[in-house]
């Protein structure tokens, strides 16, 4: 089964919030991805240089979601039990589909 992180692929991130407790990362066409749980970025970059990158690569592995930009950072959510801060993990709003939430 296909993931539904993969439609973001090949879109470009247009801009990076901090909304209170969590990140908001807005994709063309109207995407936004809600991160909740805790992430790290490679190469010590902070999240808004995801800004003007586009997403190469979406994976879904047991413990995270690693997605890679063409700026070569690597956005890896931790999907531990111990990494949540609420009841969901991540909550992506594509316009016209329901709401995919992590949980």
């Amino acid at each position: 089964m296909q993931s539904k992180l993969e439609s973001l692929v090949g879109l470009v991130v247009t801009q990076v919030l901090r909304v209170h407790d969590y990140v908001q990362v807005l994709f063309e066409q109207d995407i936004v991805l809600n991160i909740y749980n805790e992430f790290k970025l490679s190469n010590g970059h902070n999240i808004s240089a995801l800004t003007d990158t586009k997403l190469l690569r979406a994976e879904e592995k047991g413990d995270a979601v690693i997605f890679y930009f063409s700026n070569e950072t690597r956005l890896t959510i931790d999907l531990r039990d111990e990494a949540y801060n609420g009841p969901e993990a991540l909550e992506l709003h594509v316009p016209g589909q329901p709401t995919v939430v992590w949980n």
